[in-house]
């Protein structure tokens, strides 16, 4: 389930790098688009409609969150009074009920391994919600990292405890037929291939940048 993010990932890390937008609704569209595409995948997973429901929050939670945080003053307000879990959930309140659903998952007798890891990653990219300081106010901004820090360890403990044999990260497809495929695909104008093979290498940069997040969260909960 945390591999279908990776868009999204990758996306959220160009906003909180300081990367530009075209424009705001053009950017709006593109977040539509992948929130549609996760929930249709997690559909034709076979994903139970409420783990379903439940990621997809935490990915509108997610991505309201950056933009609000990085995008310029002028579109602030505009996404304010639109965010994306309004359009598809009717709720105000993603900052706190993604936390609710999380503990609630988390206290189930037979959690569900793959959404816990969808909601690790979110965290990993820097989502705050409800422990998200006001402005200025340092003494709140540590005491509601401090907490969400918490709640990291403690997803990241269960995760490691109901699936220890696996590596925890951005688990992709490693297949070469598809590399291949495009390879065969280039054009042999050399603009065309210089692009792409700069487009294959920050892909893949990116991918193990985003194998890694788990498993840093892992290692720094297993500190004492």
């Amino acid at each position: 389930m945390r591999a279908l993010l990776r868009d999204t990932a990758l996306l959220v890390t160009h906003l909180s790098n300081g990367g530009q937008v075209d424009s705001q609704e053009n950017l709006r569209q593109q977040c539509v688009r992948l929130i549609a595409q996760f929930a249709t995948a997690l559909d034709a997973q076979g994903i139970a409609a409420d783990i379903r429901d439940d990621a997809v929050l935490a990915q509108c939670g997610l991505i309201d969150e950056a933009a609000l945080r990085y995008l310029p003053a002028s579109d602030k307000g505009n996404w304010e009074s639109r965010p994306l879990q309004v359009e598809r959930f009717g709720t105000h309140d993603a900052g706190t009920r993604i936390y609710e659903r999380l503990e609630h998952r988390m206290r189930e007798p037979a959690p569900n391994v793959d959404l816990l890891e969808c909601y690790a990653a979110v965290l990993g990219l820097g989502f705050r919600g409800r422990y998200a300081a006001r402005s200025g106010l340092s003494a709140e901004a540590h005491d509601g990292e401090a907490k969400r820090q918490a709640v990291i360890a403690a997803l990241v403990a269960q995760i490691d405890q109901l699936r220890p044999d696996a590596q925890p990260g951005f688990v992709t497809d490693r297949s070469n037929t598809r590399l291949i495929d495009r390879f065969k695909r280039l054009s042999p104008w050399a603009i065309a291939g210089i692009a792409c093979v700069i487009a294959i290498c920050v892909w893949f940069a990116w991918d193990r940048i985003l194998d890694a997040e788990l498993a840093q969260l892992v290692q720094k909960a297993k500190r004492p």
